[in-house]
């Protein structure tokens, strides 16, 4: 009797240990070798990394909607597509007009396309819009605003400030910007090669200079505006034509800060 009732505790013993060590393997020991990863979420636009196809999801209409009713009269829309890795500004460009195709409520003229480096493709997906940035912009024939800078130019060789209807209609744009912001710019001088290198680097800077006053005139604090001349050795257009003289008489306004 005795042996039996030992057998029956040796037994018992062991079905104990089994049902410990299954309680121990399913909630202790299975989990130290488990990662845990979280369920990476993307906006509502991105890139196939592969083919540069636009990718949206739900969020989309609504983050459309959102840069359709900031828009103001006037202004067209830029879009600025990115390039990954060792790709060029072409793929950027490529990018740029898919994303343009999404905006069927704006005429195709007034949405223009730019480039620019946007690191690497996987890893940035997470990031707004996978990296595509947007921006309502003045262009007219005294006015190209571009996303990092604007170029005001001027038709006659003169360092008196441009006082049309589109410059004054910026630069009371830009002063309120400023104001609110409190960002900083430089604002630069250019000229054409017409005159002496020395003048024309002192023009450049009087024109700079007409323009932080007017910026200064309109509430705009003295030291968020820096100002300097590149005079005329910088040109962006030849200045062999009057119209390529007149693109390159010019001041450049970059925000810094």
């Amino acid at each position: 009797m005795k042996k039996v009732l030992a057998l029956l505790l040796f037994l018992l013993f062991l079905i104990l240990v089994w049902l410990s060590w299954g309680w121990y393997k399913d909630n202790v020991a299975c989990c130290d070798d488990v990662v845990v990863t979280e369920t990476v979420k993307y906006g509502p636009l991105i890139f196939d990394c592969g083919t540069g196809d636009v990718i949206t999801n739900d969020l989309w209409p609504e983050k459309k909607s959102e840069i359709l009713n900031a828009s103001k009269e006037g202004k067209d829309l830029l879009i600025v597509g990115p390039y990954f890795g060792s790709e060029n500004e072409k793929d950027g460009l490529a990018r740029a007009e898919k994303v343009k195709a999404l905006f069927t409520e704006i005429p195709s003229e007034n949405i223009h396309v730019a480039a620019r480096n946007g690191g690497d493709c996987e890893s940035t997906k997470v990031n707004m819009l996978h990296e595509v940035r947007y921006k309502w912009i003045t262009r007219n024939d005294d006015v190209i605003e571009h996303f990092d800078k604007t170029l005001v130019f001027y038709k006659y060789d003169s360092d008196e400030e441009i006082t049309n209807e589109n410059v004054l209609k910026f630069f009371d744009e830009l002063s309120e910007f400023l104001k609110s912001s409190g960002d900083k710019i430089t604002i630069t001088g250019h000229t054409s090669n017409e005159g002496e290198e020395d003048y024309n680097q002192e023009l450049g800077l009087l024109r700079a200079t007409e323009f932080k006053d007017h910026l200064m005139s309109l509430g705009v604090a003295e030291d968020q505006i820096t100002v300097q001349s590149k005079g005329e050795t910088m040109p962006i257009e030849s200045n062999e034509t009057v119209e390529g003289k007149r693109k390159n008489r010019r001041v450049e306004i970059h925000i810094t800060e």
